[in-house]
């Protein structure tokens, strides 16, 4: 008889205890696995904390995100969009996504770019994820 609990694998194989390495590898893990072209998170001011795929893509949708997401006025969001494909031409309703969720009172917006569209868990996971990493920072960052 074995007296031996087989625990589950760990499934994450990069860690870092940096927090703002930890999120960039959160990010980069489903930049690769859903073939994205651009994963940023930015916050309110529109700077970019971090992201995965394109760098200069990365900052204009940090930027762009915190106004697509607060527009609910359609002829003014199409005009934003006008704007912004003129930085990044595949930039379509379609093909950009983005979250919006608060750590410790601190608004952030995650925004995807995608030509195949994203998953809804996957963007559940990265926020979760980014909650968690700046939930054990507080001591480790």
């Amino acid at each position: 008889m074995n007296n031996v609990i087989e625990l589950q694998a760990e499934r994450r194989r990069r860690r870092s205890a940096n927090t703002y390495e930890a999120i960039r590898l959160q990010l980069e893990h489903i930049y690769k696995t859903q073939n994205l072209r651009c994963f940023t998170l930015g916050d309110t001011r529109g700077l970019t904390l971090s992201w995965a795929g394109n760098n200069s893509e990365a900052e204009i949708l940090s930027a762009y995100a915190p106004i697509l997401a607060t527009c609910v006025d359609r002829d003014r969001r199409a005009q934003i969009f006008d704007r912004l494909r003129t930085f990044i031409p595949e930039a379509t309703e379609k093909s950009l996504e983005i979250r919006t969720f608060t750590v410790d009172g601190e608004t952030l917006h995650l925004c995807v770019m995608s030509q195949s569209g994203v998953k809804h868990t996957d963007l559940y996971r990265a926020v979760s994820g980014v909650r968690r990493i700046f939930g054990q920072a507080e001591w480790a960052a």
